[in-house]
């Protein structure tokens, strides 16, 4: 066998099909002399069947057989192969140009008339079966590179989307055209618990659209936390844009900031309408009244449009690619179907799920041509479901205490369920590093502000007792009842605030974390701590705080504790 058509040594199999068994015999002698193996069929149907157990790599067919003619057997065998190319050779005796039309129609791919010398077969199935290794190494870097593909596009879209709010109340759907989408889905908090929310499509789709997601959304997360308003983000991100993409690119977006007080103020540049459904009507429609970003060096109005809304409304932002999908008439969904659906969607169902169930039987099957995104954002985000930062907490401060070189005071707080969602220990650690940069005490800092904000929460919030973790059996079932009352958290609060003042060879840090519970007996507490060996499983974190710290001390019945670090001399 020629080294040239099977470098891997994998031994070549050739189907012959012909039901004149001279024929037969006469090009297995042949395929056997070019150091290939065969097998053999008598017709059509037989053809088939030899097909689906050997799989060969190359098939000489006759193309007037009983049972099943060569045509009808081609057809079928090359439906089979699939994506594999399995070429196949019509060796007959009939002349014409209509038989090789029909030949080549049914998915031959040579033809050769008999009689014909050994050299011209021989040339043929050597150059087929190199194609046919050309066509399998191929086919092998395509599912590579769709395998990095996809990859590299779970990665970007870890990277762009995975910091969106962890709302259940806001939907969001993305459906890519290609393994890339070109649509970005972004929402995140501002620091007063207002939400912002994106929607962005870049130009086209697949892998060149995607390119300007990671700089969108890192703008637009960065300056949601730093409390900035929506106009100023717009106009930041069109900045940004029309740094980075090419001439020709640019984003379609709409953009909305909804207050937990019920008024939502929305933004649209070059996307369908945004609409606001109430009780199964589109009672008002914000359409493109501004440029896509990154057009403009500069957008000259970042004017938002403001509602009121009630708690059962719904805000619906889509991408085109929903009202431009096609059917197999080649209709457009059109707005006026979305509409039909938005008014016939029952009271309390998924709105989305109601449009993609008809824009599914609409398509039939067709191949969507362009990336799907749909977003609906409740009318009114309830004051449990955000976090409130509130202002720094005002602790007094000495401003004659000697050596003082400068103070700075960071707050949180937290209401509701997003004392479920959110721990702002690591924010508050963040915070320290930030400002004062690495330290080896940050260990120990960490320690005690995640010991005292876990007390105000369990015991002041929750009112667990900790006289359940006496005993193993009972620190589990502690935690049982934990997860439990912070399911059904509706109210409640713990603040935590920091005020770190720095002071030369050193600093002080003042930790105050107070919650809205009754409080408990701390005096007992801080005279009985590691008194009784029944309470190994209780208790060990405020002794445990009152040794690192300098200074421990409770008010307000317990619910106000605060605790004193210092950091290199003691000032």
């Amino acid at each position: 066998m020629p080294q040239s058509v099977r470098a891997s040594g994998k031994e070549v199999l050739i189907l012959i099909a012909d039901d004149v068994a001279p024929n037969r015999e006469l090009l297995a002698h042949m395929v056997k002399n070019m150091g290939f193996e065969s097998i053999m069929a008598s017709n059509g149907h037989e053809a088939i069947e030899q097909f689906e157990r050997f799989r060969p790599d190359l098939v000489l067919m006759d193309i007037s057989m009983p049972v099943m003619n060569g045509i009808d057997a081609t057809r079928e065998i090359k439906q089979q192969a699939d994506e594999r190319f399995v070429p196949i050779v019509f060796v007959s005796a009939a002349v014409g140009p209509e038989a090789i039309r029909s030949a080549i129609e049914a998915g031959g791919d040579d033809f050769l008339q008999m009689p014909f010398p050994y050299e011209l077969l021989e040339g043929k199935i050597i150059a087929l079966l190199r194609i046919s290794e050309l066509y399998s190494e191929v086919a092998k870097l395509n599912a590579l590179r769709s395998h990095e593909a996809e990859l590299a596009e779970k990665l970007l879209s870890n990277a762009v989307e995975s910091g969106n709010v962890p709302n259940s109340q806001v939907r969001m759907h993305k459906q890519p055209a290609e393994t890339f989408s070109g649509d970005v889905l972004l929402s995140a908090y501002r620091p007063n618990g207002d939400l912002n929310v994106l929607l962005g499509d870049f130009t086209g789709h697949g892998l060149t659209a995607a390119v300007g997601a990671l700089p969108l959304s890192e703008t637009f997360r960065a300056m949601t936390a730093k409390g900035y308003e929506a106009e100023e983000i717009v106009a930041q991100i069109n900045r940004k844009l029309g740094q980075l993409l090419p001439t020709g690119k640019f984003l379609a977006t709409a953009m909305l900031t909804l207050t937990a007080e019920g008024t939502v103020k929305i933004w649209n540049g070059g996307l369908p309408d945004v609409l606001i459904v109430s009780k199964g009507k589109v009672v008002h429609r914000i359409a493109s009244s501004h440029p896509p970003l990154g057009i403009l060096k500069k957008l000259n109005d970042t004017h938002f449009q403001l509602f009121k809304v009630e708690p059962e409304d719904r805000i619906l932002m889509l991408s085109d690619g929903v009202l431009e999908a096609v059917n197999a008439q080649d209709e457009q969904y059109s707005e006026a179907r979305l509409i039909d659906v938005i008014e016939q969607c029952p009271k309390g169902f998924d709105l989305i799920s109601a449009i993609l169930s008809s824009l599914q039987n609409f398509m039939h099957g067709q191949v969507q041509r362009d990336d799907i995104s749909l977003i609906t954002v409740p009318g009114w985000l309830e004051n449990n479901t955000l976090e409130q930062v509130k202002p720094a907490y005002a602790f007094e401060v000495d401003s004659e205490e000697e050596g003082i070189l400068d103070t700075w005071t960071w707050h949180i707080e937290l209401q509701g369920q997003s004392l479920h969602r959110t721990s702002p220990v690591a924010q508050a650690l963040s915070r320290l590093q930030e400002s004062e940069g690495p330290r080896p005490e940050w260990q120990q800092v960490f320690t005690v502000i995640t010991e005292l904000y876990v007390n105000a929460l369990d015991h002041g919030v929750l009112g667990l007792s900790s006289n359940m973790k006496r005993t193993p059996e009972g620190f589990a079932r502690y935690f049982d009842e934990r997860e439990k009352r912070l399911q059904s958290l509706d109210s409640g609060k713990v603040s935590l605030s920091l005020q770190h003042t720095r002071m030369p060879g050193g600093g002080r840090l003042v930790i105050r974390v107070e919650d809205s519970g009754k409080g408990f007996d701390y005096d007992w507490w801080l005279k009985n701590l590691n008194q009784s060996a029944e309470r190994q499983f209780s208790g060990r974190g405020i002794s445990l705080v009152k040794n690192i710290c300098e200074y421990l001390t409770f008010s307000h019945n317990g619910s106000v504790v605060e605790a004193v670090m210092y950091f290199g001399d003691k000032h």
